[in-house]
C-alpha cells in the first residue's frame, strides 16, 4: 500500500488535502463520490424462497383394511373426519411479509395454493387389496412445502444476518394408500 497526496481544492491560502490509500499506482478516491458505479437498493425486509422441499399430507382421518384370504378382495374407504389445514411460517413474521410469502409461493411453486383448505367427510376410495396383507388409508390435505429465509437488505444491496424458515400452504385434498 502507498499513500498518496491529492489536491482537492484550493482557494486563497486555504488548501483541501486528501490522503487516499490504495495500491500503488492508483487513481485517488473523490471524497464526494467515493463510489461511482455502487449499486443501489431501497432498504427494507426480504424474503427469498430458495428451496421447494418434499410436499406433505396433513392426515385428518386415518383408516386399514386387512385381507385374511388368500385371493384379492375389494375395498372403499370413506372419511369419516374433516379438517382444515391453514398455510403458515415456521417463525413470526409481519401480516404483510407473511402474505408475501404465501404470494412467492403461489407464483413460483405452485399456483394451485390456497390460504385454507378444508378435508370433507364423505370423501371416499376403492380398490383391492392383495391376499394376507393390511392396506392402510391416510385422508388430508397435501401441502406445498418450501424453505427459505428473510433478511434486511442495505442500500448498498447486501443483506444483514439471515432469518431461516419453512412454509407451507394446502393445495389439493388427497387419499393415500399404501401397505
Amino acid at each position: 500500500m502507498q499513500f498518496k497526496k491529492a489536491a482537492i481544492a484550493a482557494t486563497g491560502a486555504l488548501a483541501i488535502t486528501l490522503l487516499s490509500v490504495g495500491p500503488a499506482g492508483a487513481a485517488p478516491v473523490d471524497p464526494f463520490d467515493p463510489q461511482p458505479q455502487a449499486e443501489y437498493c431501497q432498504p427494507g425486509k426480504r424474503a427469498a424462497i430458495p428451496t421447494n422441499t418434499a410436499n406433505t399430507l396433513d392426515v385428518k382421518y386415518r383408516t386399514s383394511v386387512t385381507n385374511g384370504t388368500g385371493s384379492t378382495q375389494n375395498f372403499k374407504f370413506t372419511s369419516k373426519k374433516s379438517g382444515t389445514t391453514t398455510y403458515g411460517l415456521s417463525i413470526t413474521v409481519s401480516a404483510e411479509m407473511k402474505a408475501w410469502i404465501f404470494a412467492k409461493i403461489a407464483a413460483e411453486v405452485n399456483g394451485s395454493v390456497e390460504k385454507s383448505k378444508t378435508a370433507e367427510i364423505g370423501e371416499e376410495v376403492s380398490g383391492t387389496v392383495k391376499p394376507h396383507s393390511t392396506l392402510k388409508g391416510d385422508f388430508g390435505n397435501w401441502r406445498e412445502n418450501v424453505s427459505g429465509w428473510t433478511a434486511h437488505q442495505y442500500s448498498n444491496c447486501s443483506y444483514g444476518t439471515k432469518t431461516y424458515f419453512n412454509a407451507w400452504a394446502p393445495y389439493r385434498t388427497n387419499w393415500r394408500v399404501y401397505y
